[in-house]
Protein backbone atom coordinates (compact mmCIF):
# COMPACT_ATOMS: atom_id res chain seq x y z
CA UNK A 1 0.00 0.00 0.00
CA UNK A 2 1.29 3.47 -0.92
CA UNK A 3 1.75 6.16 1.73
CA UNK A 4 -0.11 9.38 1.25
CA UNK A 5 2.34 12.15 2.02
CA UNK A 6 1.41 14.98 -0.28
CA UNK A 7 4.96 15.20 -1.61
CA UNK A 8 4.47 12.35 -4.01
CA UNK A 9 6.74 9.37 -4.46
CA UNK A 10 10.48 9.93 -4.47
CA UNK A 11 12.05 9.55 -7.86
CA UNK A 12 15.62 8.97 -8.74
CA UNK A 13 17.41 12.29 -9.21
CA UNK A 14 15.09 14.27 -6.91
CA UNK A 15 16.99 16.65 -4.66
CA UNK A 16 16.31 16.38 -0.95
CA UNK A 17 14.34 19.29 0.53
CA UNK A 18 16.76 22.05 1.46
CA UNK A 19 16.88 23.19 5.03
CA UNK A 20 17.24 26.87 5.74
CA UNK A 21 20.68 27.67 7.01
CA UNK A 22 22.33 30.96 7.71
CA UNK A 23 24.23 32.56 4.86
CA UNK A 24 27.96 32.09 4.77
CA UNK A 25 29.86 34.60 6.85
CA UNK A 26 32.06 35.73 3.95
CA UNK A 27 28.99 36.44 1.78
CA UNK A 28 27.31 38.40 4.57
CA UNK A 29 30.47 40.38 5.29
CA UNK A 30 30.99 41.25 1.62
CA UNK A 31 27.42 42.46 1.11
CA UNK A 32 27.08 44.18 4.47
CA UNK A 33 30.45 45.97 4.41
CA UNK A 34 28.93 49.42 3.75
CA UNK A 35 26.81 49.00 6.88
CA UNK A 36 29.57 47.38 8.98
CA UNK A 37 31.89 50.29 8.09
CA UNK A 38 29.35 52.99 9.04
CA UNK A 39 30.09 55.09 12.13
CA UNK A 40 26.45 54.83 13.22
CA UNK A 41 26.53 51.03 13.11
CA UNK A 42 29.80 50.88 15.04
CA UNK A 43 28.66 53.34 17.71
CA UNK A 44 25.35 51.50 18.09
CA UNK A 45 27.22 48.23 18.61
CA UNK A 46 29.49 49.93 21.15
CA UNK A 47 26.40 51.30 22.90
CA UNK A 48 24.98 47.76 23.07
CA UNK A 49 28.25 46.46 24.52
CA UNK A 50 28.34 49.21 27.13
CA UNK A 51 24.73 48.48 28.10
CA UNK A 52 25.51 44.77 28.36
CA UNK A 53 28.51 45.33 30.66
CA UNK A 54 26.61 47.90 32.73
CA UNK A 55 23.74 45.41 33.20
CA UNK A 56 26.16 42.69 34.31
CA UNK A 57 28.12 44.87 36.77
CA UNK A 58 25.44 47.35 37.86
CA UNK A 59 23.80 47.35 41.27
CA UNK A 60 20.20 47.80 42.29
CA UNK A 61 18.40 49.99 41.63
CA UNK A 62 19.01 49.77 37.90
CA UNK A 63 19.57 53.33 36.78
CA UNK A 64 19.41 54.39 33.17
CA UNK A 65 22.64 55.86 31.89
CA UNK A 66 21.02 59.31 31.90
CA UNK A 67 20.02 58.84 35.55
CA UNK A 68 23.51 57.56 36.39
CA UNK A 69 25.18 60.59 34.77
CA UNK A 70 22.85 63.15 36.37
CA UNK A 71 23.05 61.54 39.81
CA UNK A 72 26.86 61.22 39.52
CA UNK A 73 27.15 64.93 38.71
CA UNK A 74 24.89 65.78 41.66
CA UNK A 75 27.13 63.71 43.95
CA UNK A 76 30.44 65.01 42.57
CA UNK A 77 29.36 68.69 42.43
CA UNK A 78 26.94 69.22 45.33
CA UNK A 79 24.19 71.84 45.27
CA UNK A 80 24.36 72.80 41.63
CA UNK A 81 21.43 74.56 40.03
CA UNK A 82 19.44 72.32 37.72
CA UNK A 83 20.31 74.48 34.67
CA UNK A 84 24.03 74.19 35.54
CA UNK A 85 23.61 70.45 35.95
CA UNK A 86 22.10 70.22 32.45
CA UNK A 87 25.09 72.06 31.04
CA UNK A 88 27.61 69.90 32.93
CA UNK A 89 26.10 66.59 31.75
CA UNK A 90 25.41 67.81 28.21
CA UNK A 91 21.64 67.39 28.22
CA UNK A 92 19.03 70.00 27.42
CA UNK A 93 17.13 71.53 30.34
CA UNK A 94 13.90 69.66 29.62
CA UNK A 95 15.58 66.25 29.55
CA UNK A 96 17.52 67.06 32.71
CA UNK A 97 14.27 68.13 34.39
CA UNK A 98 12.61 64.81 33.55
CA UNK A 99 15.63 62.81 34.77
CA UNK A 100 15.92 64.84 37.99
CA UNK A 101 12.18 64.43 38.66
CA UNK A 102 12.48 60.64 38.28
CA UNK A 103 15.53 60.55 40.58
CA UNK A 104 13.59 62.66 43.08
CA UNK A 105 10.69 60.17 43.08
CA UNK A 106 13.24 57.39 43.68
CA UNK A 107 14.53 59.31 46.72
CA UNK A 108 18.02 59.73 45.23
CA UNK A 109 17.94 63.51 44.68
CA UNK A 110 16.34 66.42 46.48
CA UNK A 111 15.52 69.85 45.08
CA UNK A 112 15.13 73.19 46.81
CA UNK A 113 14.71 76.77 45.63
CA UNK A 114 18.00 78.46 44.85
CA UNK A 115 19.19 81.66 46.57
CA UNK A 116 21.22 82.45 43.44
CA UNK A 117 18.32 82.92 41.04
CA UNK A 118 14.58 83.46 41.34
CA UNK A 119 13.59 80.57 39.07
CA UNK A 120 16.43 78.16 39.79
CA UNK A 121 16.38 74.91 41.69
CA UNK A 122 19.33 73.53 43.64
CA UNK A 123 19.85 69.82 43.10
CA UNK A 124 21.46 67.73 45.81
CA UNK A 125 21.97 63.99 46.05
CA UNK A 126 20.40 62.30 49.06
CA UNK A 127 22.54 60.03 51.27
CA UNK A 128 21.01 57.03 49.46
CA UNK A 129 21.93 58.56 46.10
CA UNK A 130 25.49 59.18 47.33
CA UNK A 131 25.81 55.56 48.48
CA UNK A 132 24.55 54.16 45.17
CA UNK A 133 26.84 56.37 43.08
CA UNK A 134 29.81 55.63 45.33
CA UNK A 135 29.36 51.91 44.68
CA UNK A 136 28.76 52.34 40.95
CA UNK A 137 31.65 54.75 40.37
CA UNK A 138 33.88 52.13 41.95
CA UNK A 139 32.73 49.62 39.33
CA UNK A 140 33.06 52.03 36.41
CA UNK A 141 36.73 51.21 35.90
CA UNK A 142 36.07 47.45 35.75
CA UNK A 143 33.19 47.98 33.30
CA UNK A 144 35.38 50.13 31.07
CA UNK A 145 38.19 47.58 31.38
CA UNK A 146 35.92 44.76 30.23
CA UNK A 147 34.79 46.77 27.20
CA UNK A 148 38.33 47.78 26.23
CA UNK A 149 39.91 44.38 27.01
CA UNK A 150 40.64 43.52 23.35
CA UNK A 151 42.84 46.64 23.04
CA UNK A 152 46.35 47.08 24.35
CA UNK A 153 47.11 50.11 26.56
CA UNK A 154 48.27 52.36 23.70
CA UNK A 155 45.14 51.52 21.67
CA UNK A 156 42.90 52.23 24.67
CA UNK A 157 44.45 55.65 25.20
CA UNK A 158 44.24 56.43 21.48
CA UNK A 159 40.58 55.42 21.31
CA UNK A 160 39.64 57.46 24.38
CA UNK A 161 41.62 60.46 23.10
CA UNK A 162 40.00 60.31 19.65
CA UNK A 163 36.48 59.88 21.03
CA UNK A 164 37.01 62.80 23.42
CA UNK A 165 38.36 64.96 20.60
CA UNK A 166 35.59 63.98 18.20
CA UNK A 167 32.91 64.81 20.76
CA UNK A 168 34.60 67.99 22.01
CA UNK A 169 34.92 66.64 25.54
CA UNK A 170 37.71 68.16 27.60
CA UNK A 171 38.99 65.49 29.96
CA UNK A 172 42.24 63.80 30.90
CA UNK A 173 42.41 62.25 27.40
CA UNK A 174 41.79 65.54 25.58
CA UNK A 175 43.08 68.64 27.33
CA UNK A 176 42.74 70.86 24.25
Amino acid sequence: MEEKSGAGPKRRGDKPAETTRPPREDVVRRHMMPIYNALGYLTRRLEQRITQEYEVHGDKPKLTRAQFVVLSAAVLIPEMEQAELAQVVGYDRATTGVVVAKLETLGLIGRARSDRSRRGWLVKATPTGETIIGAQLGKLESIQGAILAPLDEAERLTLLHLLSKLLGVRNSYNLG
